[in-house]
């Protein structure tokens, strides 16, 4: 592109010589007159050049056109002719020029200006010598210059139109690769939200389950030692609790959807309590206050932050009793697990904690830790299909 403009202001200058030479042939300029009119087309040629340079520069770049249409008219002005045909024809290289290089309001603008400026040589050869071919000289090479800016002008807004679709079609592509990337992306999170969650399903179930099944089988060996009989009881529910924990993550595995927790979100949590607590031989006190709600969502991370309290209550801190409480709402449910276990003097979020955290953080709630004479787990979580979700943490 940059050795096509070159070339193109190299052709313009060639053209300026040979117009400027044929009019000195035919002016027969000598001396003085010879002097003045080299030196204005010296100075003509050089602005001509610099164009070249400056075109970056608008308002220089503009001026430029200005100062070509005075000095031309300088040219002409020297000329023993009242209209050297040769000096007229710079106007309409100039003319040219300007509507093709210029934004298309300012080339039409001074394009208007240098055709004002190119008709007052006519003016003073039909004040002269008015006759009809004069004026018809006139109209002639006005209606030229008239068509040339217009078609120019056309030329020129047809251009800029192209370039505007080139860079709106650059960002819609930029746009196009944007999304296609913020898709790619939130596919990967997609897939990483999923496998944490299906990890917490699993943990949760099958710790859960794990923790019964040990305490189980931790109570048959005691009444192995003691001569109960009841090992033979402890250890068929063992069995029991090891085919539940089995089935359990199949259907984790295999469907993650907890249905039967939805359809009864009260019943399916204190069955939770109720198999925990005889299974594990914890003591487990359960109050609800209000209504649950049947929210699907909500409902099962619910379910889930119960069993993995639970779970922890009596794994990590070998308590023997568990106080539940939730309070139902209409916008949200909150919930404290508190245990009379060993609790923690430094307490260190694990992969459980971390679950019950994200799960209510999920639905813009809150929850803590807290150990005093046991430990206790506290939080709220707002229910997925309510949208003005009410502050009572």
């Amino acid at each position: 592109m940059e050795k096509y403009k070159k070339f193109l202001y190299i052709l313009k200058a060639a053209i300026f010589i040979s117009l400027f030479t044929s009019a000195l042939y035919f002016e027969n300029a000598k001396q003085q007159r010879l002097i003045i009119l080299s030196l204005l087309f010296f100075v003509f040629l050089i602005v001509n050049i610099g164009k070249y340079f400056i075109k970056d520069k608008k308002g220089i770049y503009i001026f430029s056109f200005i100062l070509d249409a005075a000095l031309i008219y300088l040219i002409e002005l020297n000329s023993r002719l009242l209209i050297n045909y040769f000096f007229h024809s710079f106007y309409i290289i100039v003319l040219l020029e300007a509507s093709l290089t210029l934004e298309v309001t300012r080339g039409i603008v001074l394009g208007t200006l240098i055709v004002l400026v190119s008709m007052v040589k006519y003016f003073y050869l039909i004040y002269y010598k008015f006759n009809l071919s004069n004026m018809s000289q006139m109209m002639f090479f006005f209606m030229i210059n008239i068509l040339i800016l217009i078609v120019a002008s056309f030329a020129q807004q047809n251009k800029q139109e192209r370039e505007k679709k080139d860079v709106l079609y650059k960002e819609l592509l930029d746009a196009h690769r944007k999304l296609r990337e913020y898709t790619d992306e939130l596919n990967r999170l997609s897939v990483v939200e999923e496998r944490n969650r299906i990890a917490r399903d699993i943990h949760d179930n099958l710790g859960h389950n794990m923790t019964a099944l040990i305490m189980q089988l931790q109570m048959a060996e005691h009444y192995m030692k003691t001569g109960s009989g009841k090992t033979q009881e402890m250890l068929q529910n063992s069995i029991q609790t090891a085919r539940d924990s089995l089935s359990s993550i199949r259907e984790v595995v295999e469907t993650l959807r907890g249905k039967e927790i939805i359809a009864s979100p009260e019943k399916a949590i204190r069955t939770l309590v109720d198999e925990f607590s005889q299974k594990t031989g914890a003591e487990i006190n359960l109050k609800i206050n209000g209504t649950a709600i049947h929210d699907e969502k909500s409902g099962t991370a619910l379910y889930h932050i119960l069993q993995e309290g639970l779970t922890n209550s009596v794994r990590h801190g070998v308590a023997t009793r568990i106080e539940i409480e939730l309070d139902y709402t209409d916008n949200y449910v909150s919930f404290s697990i508190k245990d009379n276990g060993r609790g923690s003097e430094n307490i260190k979020e694990g992969f459980g904690m971390k679950g019950i955290r994200e799960r209510v953080e999920y639905f813009k709630g809150s929850v803590e830790f807290q150990s005093h004479d046991g430990f206790n787990v506290k939080g709220i979580l707002y229910l997925e299909d309510v949208d003005d979700k009410v502050n009572a943490g």
